[in-house]
């Protein structure tokens, strides 16, 4: 069977923010950045730094455990973990998590993966087919977003 440790790691951060509950949460191996999209603002140990966008916020985490102290993160809209390219392949990804490709999209110097992955509850509907795992591979990193990467990439 294969390793679906990512996997678990992503529903298992989403399903405490969504419900609530303050828990400390370990950033996968490999993983140099985690990014957390929210409306509301956490207060969480290890916080970078903040892009305030007009509909929700991107907050940026480079610390080995998160501890989210905010019960109030119902708003929370995705997360996004970032690989550097010499430590993980997009291929390795999709074949950890079990995704289905849906859609591919060619970047100026990537690609970007659209798929689904069982178990997970958000989801966004394009070209009428249900995503929620986006994988972009670029020059310098693979990105994993859980449903969709809403920051640049």
């Amino acid at each position: 069977m294969k390793s679906i440790a990512i996997y678990i790691l992503g529903i298992t951060f989403v399903s405490l923010l969504l419900i609530g509950f303050s828990s400390k949460v370990s950033i996968p191996e490999g993983v140099c950045e985690m990014q957390i999209y929210s409306t509301t603002t956490p207060t969480a140990t290890g916080l970078d730094y903040v892009d305030e966008m007009s509909n929700f916020n991107i907050y940026h985490y480079y610390d080995d455990v998160i501890g989210i102290k905010d019960k109030s993160l119902d708003n929370t809209l995705g997360v996004a973990y970032i690989y550097p390219k010499t430590s993980k392949s997009a291929e390795d990804i999709i074949d950890k998590l079990g995704a289905k490709i849906c859609l591919e999209q060619k970047l100026e110097d990537g690609v970007s993966y659209y798929g689904y992955v069982r178990g997970l509850d958000k989801s966004v509907d394009i070209q009428n087919k249900e995503i929620n795992v986006q994988i972009v591979s670029n020059k310098d990193n693979i990105i994993v977003g859980f449903p969709l990467i809403m920051g640049s990439y």
